[in-house]
């Protein structure tokens, strides 16, 4: 059993009338958790509201708002029951196990990540001609979009892992990976180096950290996804830290359109990082898209019992 700190409890028993979990990392089988990460709190309802950050005491929560819907099986494996409400949506069955925890097999879960896995790596694809189109008018943003998608690769291929992918932790899932399929150790490789890992270091990440503060704005995260990254930086997980930026820019400019790009497009590089070598970007542009259809290929003669 998870354990959750009382402040936690005593806000949401008083806060509540309908059943909330923790769910994400604090509660991942993988205990790939920082003390920086915060609690999330699933709460059921059927209202929608918008995901908001708390600070409770020394600790973090962010609260999130969800259905009752047992096909969000990737999202509520694993998830620990803080308060149940039985006269509203009871989730705790008669044995006093949690509702969810009885329904999701290890099959289902399994056959879920596959799923996205391979929708993931798919819609790297998607990226392709963007790309290709990219590099012909400005080097900049064909940089970007190859970025991406080499992060769209690389989170399906930790969901085909059998890992749930983890924004913070996604690096670390990456390094546990033990694949005997050379596609996905190959493809590993050529995604990191579209990413542009091997760059990480202390300047790198304060340029791009400054920038991604700027592509943030007013979100209701940014101070959450701010302490992250210098928690990892104080710590010289600069590899890890690097590469959450990407992932957490990627976030912001996907919402972005393309006169964002071309206007702010100084801004854009720094949040990435970006590589001013096109030839090697299209070469490498090219081994990803390879790799990807092969793996997309052999996943699918694969399916779960």
């Amino acid at each position: 059993m998870t354990n959750v700190p009382s402040s936690v409890r005593n806000y949401v028993e008083s806060n509540y009338d309908t059943p909330v979990g923790l769910i994400g990392c604090r509660v991942a089988a993988s205990k790939l958790s920082f003390e920086c990460c915060e609690f999330d709190l699933a709460v059921f309802s059927n209202n929608h509201k918008n995901r908001n950050v708390l600070k409770i005491g020394r600790y973090t929560i962010e609260v999130i708002h969800l259905p009752v819907d047992l096909r969000n099986v990737i999202t509520l494996k694993d998830m620990c029951l803080v308060k149940d409400f039985a006269t509203t949506y009871p989730l705790t069955t008669a044995d006093r196990h949690t509702y969810f925890n009885s329904r999701i097999s290890e099959t289902d879960y399994t056959r879920a990540l596959l799923s996205q896995g391979k929708k993931r790596i798919l819609a790297s694809l998607f990226y392709f001609d963007r790309i290709s189109s990219a590099f012909k008018m400005n080097s900049v943003l064909g940089s970007m979009w190859l970025k991406l998608s080499a992060y769209e690769f690389l989170e399906g291929v930790v969901s085909l892992s059998g890992q749930r992918p983890m924004p913070l932790h996604e690096l670390q899932q990456i390094r546990l990976i033990d694949s005997d399929d050379q596609f996905i150790s190959n493809g590993i490789q050529i995604a990191l180096a579209c990413i542009g890992i091997e760059r990480a270091s202390r300047s790198t990440v304060s340029r791009s950290g400054l920038a991604l503060e700027k592509l943030y704005g007013t979100e209701y995260d940014k101070d959450l996804v701010l302490g992250k990254i210098s928690s990892l930086a104080k710590v010289g997980m600069l590899p890890d830290c690097y590469y959450y930026i990407g992932k957490m820019a990627k976030k912001q400019l996907l919402e972005k359109d393309e006169k964002f790009y071309e206007t702010y497009s100084k801004l854009v590089q720094k949040a990435l990082d970006l590589s001013n070598d096109s030839q090697q970007n299209q070469k490498l542009h090219r081994e990803l898209s390879n790799t990807a259809k092969n793996i997309l290929k052999y996943y699918r003669k694969i399916s779960v019992a």
